[in-house]
């Protein structure tokens, strides 16, 4: 079965200072390689996806997201289908978190504070509350423990065959700490998401 191209959203609503796209993937889909003029976290409350930026590529379960700095391009997709929720920062409001496209550990306040984020967005923010669920989500991710040392065994993106020209395959980093222990380390070695194939 090959793989369909998923069209990429227009950056057509700066976050001010976050905002949160919610979109289903379906099985074997994928956006082609594309960059943002702002600040991004790739996450899915469900699934698993398939990110790659910068020569790497790395399978993230519900317990782990991927930061990408502004201008970094790169692909999302998924073998099995996921819920993608895409965090969309501005510049600004990037501060303190790393400089380079780095794997988080997702512990569970922040998963519900990403949920209760995606449930708002685009209601007026009559009381402030939208707002301080968006601060207390980069207090989160600048919390957020890295994920650096490579998982047991391998989990290696299968993109499809004029994507995989550029993207070597490599271990998913995964982390211990933070929410994202053994468990995810167990989720990015799963059948699933190493099953061969092509985000």
């Amino acid at each position: 079965m090959r793989w369909e191209t998923i069209e990429t959203p227009p950056d057509s609503r700066a976050p001010q200072p976050l905002t949160v796209r919610v979109q289903s993937i379906p099985a074997r889909h994928a956006f082609p390689e594309h960059a943002h003029a702002w600040h991004q976290v790739v996450y899915a409350v469900s699934g698993v996806l398939t990110v790659a930026v910068d020569g790497r590529s790395f399978v993230i379960s519900p317990e782990q997201a991927v930061w990408l700095p502004t201008g970094h391009r790169h692909r999302v997709g998924s073998l099995l289908g996921a819920e993608f929720r895409s965090l969309w920062i501005a510049d600004a409001a990037g501060a303190g978190l790393p400089g380079g496209p780095t794997v988080l550990g997702v512990p569970p306040l922040l998963q519900a504070l990403i949920v209760e984020a995606a449930a708002l967005d685009g209601v007026a923010d009559d009381d402030g509350y939208a707002g301080r669920v968006a601060a207390l989500i980069l207090d989160q991710l600048r919390r957020a423990a890295p994920c650096p040392a490579p998982c047991p065994g391998r989990a290696r993106a299968r993109w499809p065959r004029s994507a995989r020209r550029s993207t070597p395959r490599r271990p998913m980093p995964a982390g211990r700490r933070n929410g994202a222990g053994p468990s995810a380390c167990r989720a990015a070695r799963s059948p699933a998401a190493s099953r061969p194939s092509s985000a």
